[in-house]
């Protein structure tokens, strides 16, 4: 049994991701799952107004080049190919999401350029934030790892340097002796713990 638009258009609204389709000709909105409306907080008609000159009134300013971008790849894109890029959009509210938007152009003129294409749109704001979160606590480790082979590093091997000078001299009491000796297996103990730190640091 065929599948019809109706079932298409149900497993659409269905989904977790945001389904639609553009016409490239009159460069407005030709289908819509209902999904992209209800993250955005946009009615029907705001969103439908919005896609004008493929949404660019809503994507960040910073991010509207990298659009202009995924919409000539996809304008220069072989049957079949998917054009894949991240953007953040701006909310009715003001607040911006980050979406992972993946595009297949579906309908092609007599010269295969394109004419309409299907647009898959998730909303990865979360994975993102976790991502930025990961990369502070990473940059808060290099540093650590940077103060501890550099700053600290290097004067426990100043001390161990003048330790083996000063072992070369003979302690004239076995009190000073004893005091070396504890001394000498402190900063041993010392030292083999930014090793330790170093190599956890650089796993």
């Amino acid at each position: 049994m065929g599948l019809n638009f109706s079932f298409i258009k149900s497993l659409h609204r269905a989904s977790p991701v945001a389904v639609g389709a553009m016409d490239m000709v009159k460069d407005e909105i030709i289908y819509s799952s209902g999904h992209a409306e209800k993250i955005l907080g946009y009615s029907k008609e705001g969103l439908k107004k919005h896609s004008k000159n493929y949404f660019e009134s809503i994507v960040h300013p910073d991010d509207r080049q990298k659009s202009r971008d995924a919409i000539n790849q996809l304008m220069e894109s072989n049957v079949g190919e998917i054009v894949e890029c991240t953007l953040r959009v701006r909310k009715s509210n003001g607040e911006y999401l980050t979406l992972l938007i993946r595009d297949i152009v579906f309908d092609r003129d007599d010269e295969n350029s394109p004419m309409k294409f299907t647009t898959i749109v998730q909303d990865v704001s979360d994975v993102v934030a976790l991502e930025n979160k990961l990369n502070e606590k990473l940059e808060v480790i290099r540093r650590i790892s940077y103060k501890n082979s550099h700053e600290l590093r290097a004067p426990v091997a100043n001390i161990i340097g003048l330790m083996s000078l000063m072992k070369e001299e003979n302690f004239k009491t076995e009190y000073n002796a004893k005091i070396f000796h504890h001394l000498e297996e402190t900063v041993a103990k010392l030292d083999e713990v930014i090793h330790d730190i170093n190599n956890l640091s650089n796993d």
